[in-house]
């Protein structure tokens, strides 16, 4: 059985998605959050470019490498863009799989329901 989330203590993940602009954070991560772009004011840009990395880069391996079997290893929480829309978006037969070892990333399901069901 999973730990209860404690929202009262900043998370990285939820801090990361708080820098995309995503829904999954609460005021400890965002105040965090805050703090560190008071530091840096860069790691928002950084953040959003890291996530349109990954972007391209799956839409290449799946439109034009052929690709169709993707293993997302540290997935992060579940925002826009994540590989298994990227993937089948580019390649319909697409079946991507997300591990990772965190229960505030794994207990989020990242399957949403897709035309040809092929993400876990």
């Amino acid at each position: 059985m999973a730990p209860e989330l404690d929202t009262s203590r900043p998370h990285m993940a939820r801090i990361y998605d708080y820098f995309l602009d995503g829904q999954n954070h609460f005021a400890a991560d965002r105040e965090t959050a805050d703090e560190i772009l008071a530091a840096n004011p860069a790691i928002r840009v950084t953040a959003r470019e890291n996530r349109a990395f990954l972007g391209r880069a799956v839409r290449y391996l799946a439109a034009e490498a052929g690709v169709r079997q993707f293993l997302d290893i540290g997935t992060g929480l579940p925002t826009t863009g994540n590989v298994h829309e990227v993937a089948q978006a580019a390649a319909s037969t697409s079946h991507v799989v997300y591990v990772d070892n965190d229960h505030c990333k794994s207990g989020c399901s990242h399957a949403r329901p897709t035309p040809g069901g092929h993400s876990a």
